[in-house]
């Protein structure tokens, strides 16, 4: 009975979207075993319930299409675009060098990027997300500084007038940001409020200000409008970005870098 019903293309597609709406994310693997089926025809299926605009595909799986306001924890957003990030952090990190001071916004991408910054000396690097602070590790000529805040738990990051305060007193090399969703003529966006303020305290401490981003962002909407994109001096994102996109983004940034 179970293959029977897992022949029928609709009956699966409910069963990965009750999945979802617990899990929030799947894997192919997962998609093939919860149905029953192969995971070619998995993977079939989560393409064409993409296309229907009933969850966002993902590097071997999906996540739920997701509302303006609705944010990705932080165990989520490691499962997705995983290996375009990794580039894209791989890209980051190059233009640090010896000596520079660092600000590492919350997210994913950001949180890969604390990962290769070890062989770098005489670092100053601050964050107000919990998770690069824990593990990051960096030469022993180097320091790292964690804001002050509120804990947002579930996405580790530090919150409220004490981060915000202590940004605005910054001046540095680099900020690197990250978005929740991107158009390129009306600006970047988030998916929350309580970020709202660290964002742009990061945004105008920094002397170059870089956005890292994988190319599903520039697709997504957000509740929040955190700044114009003009507002960065660098875009890293994965050569997935459209051509439309991409001949905006050179208009309005000083240096696009597709990886």
């Amino acid at each position: 009975m179970r293959q029977a019903t897992n022949a029928i293309p609709a009956k699966r597609q409910q069963c990965i979207m009750e999945y979802l709406s617990e899990k929030r994310s799947i894997t192919i693997r997962e998609a093939a075993r919860l149905c029953g089926v192969s995971e070619a025809t998995a993977r079939r299926d989560l393409d064409e319930m993409a296309h229907q605009s009933l969850l966002e595909r993902t590097h071997g799986g999906a996540v739920l299409e997701r509302g303006t306001g609705l944010e990705m924890v932080h165990d989520e957003k490691m499962k997705v675009m995983i290996p375009e990030k990794t580039r894209i952090a791989k890209a980051a990190v190059k233009l640090i060098k010896e000596g520079d001071s660092i600000f590492l916004d919350s997210g994913t991408t950001t949180l890969l990027l604390s990962g290769l910054l070890q062989g770098i000396p005489n670092l100053t690097v601050i964050t107000y997300n919990l998770d690069i602070a824990y593990s990051v590790k960096l030469d022993k000529t180097s320091a790292l500084i964690v804001t002050g805040g509120i804990r947002r738990d579930g996405y580790g990051s530090l919150v409220g007038p004490i981060a915000e305060d202590m940004i605005r007193g910054l001046s540095v090399d680099f900020a690197f940001l990250g978005a929740d969703a991107i158009s390129v003529r009306h600006g970047v966006f988030n998916s929350n409020f309580v970020e709202l303020g660290v964002k742009r305290s990061a945004i105008a401490c920094g002397q170059t200000r870089v956005l890292l981003s994988d190319h599903t962002k520039f697709k997504h909407k957000a509740l929040t409008k955190v700044c114009d994109m003009d507002e960065f001096d660098v875009v890293i994102t994965d050569n997935g970005l459209d051509q439309e996109n991409r001949k905006l983004l050179e208009d309005k940034v000083r240096r696009l870098i597709l990886v």
